[in-house]
């Protein structure tokens, strides 16, 4: 799979070219159909589980980077973005799939789908448990981590718990477990600007 991160003004996107069997779209966190997840306090900590939709690939799509230096003096914050193909929008003959998590190392940057996933109580552990891994990329090795894992449930159970500092993302872990009564666990991803560790299920395959 070839892969772009492109940063853009309101939100983050993902370019990629995927295998016909999962999706073959642009990727992306659009500010105007996302909600916008603000802090005015110097530190605090988000912890929310959400069950989202899965489109009808039942596959879902995680990825994972690291800050790295700047390119042409444009910043490259790190990123950690989770799509589940469940909505897409066609602009100007361009396919673009809206992920339905997705943050980076920049001040209010986190955004959530709320129009694919919807609060729960229900909370799931956030914990490696049951997958395989990890694998761990930093700004001097490899520097990103993709994975698509499939096939999943109609519905995922996504946790995150992320602490803010200054208004900034600085620490995230995020868990994926398929939305029915056994919640077979999908993937664990432990990300920070400097420092990403991915876990994933046997169904899970690299993207990077």
């Amino acid at each position: 799979m070839l892969l772009e991160m492109r940063r853009r003004r309101g939100g983050i996107w993902i370019l990629g070219l995927l295998p016909a069997t999962l999706v073959s779209a642009a990727v992306g966190v659009h500010a105007s159909s996302a909600a916008s997840a603000r802090t005015n306090t110097r530190a605090s900590t988000i912890d929310a589980t959400y069950s989202c939709r899965v489109g009808s690939q039942h596959v879902v799509n995680l990825s994972g980077t690291v800050t790295l230096p700047p390119v042409k003096n444009q910043p490259q914050p790190g990123l950690l973005v989770l799509t589940t193909g469940a909505k897409t929008v066609t602009k100007g003959g361009t396919t673009t799939t809206v992920s339905q998590v997705g943050l980076s190392a920049k001040k209010n940057s986190l955004r959530i789908d709320k129009s694919s996933c919807r609060r729960v109580k229900h909370q799931i552990p956030l914990k490696p448990k049951g997958l395989v891994g990890p694998i761990t990329v930093t700004p001097r090795l490899f520097g990103h981590v993709s994975e698509a894992c499939g096939p999943t449930t109609a519905r995922v159970l996504v946790r995150l718990r992320l602490q803010i500092t200054a208004g900034a993302p600085t620490h995230a872990l995020l868990a994926v477990r398929n939305d029915n009564a056994k919640n077979r666990p999908i993937a664990f991803y432990n990300w920070s600007p400097r420092k990403v560790s991915g876990y994933t299920g046997k169904s899970c395959v690299s993207t990077s």
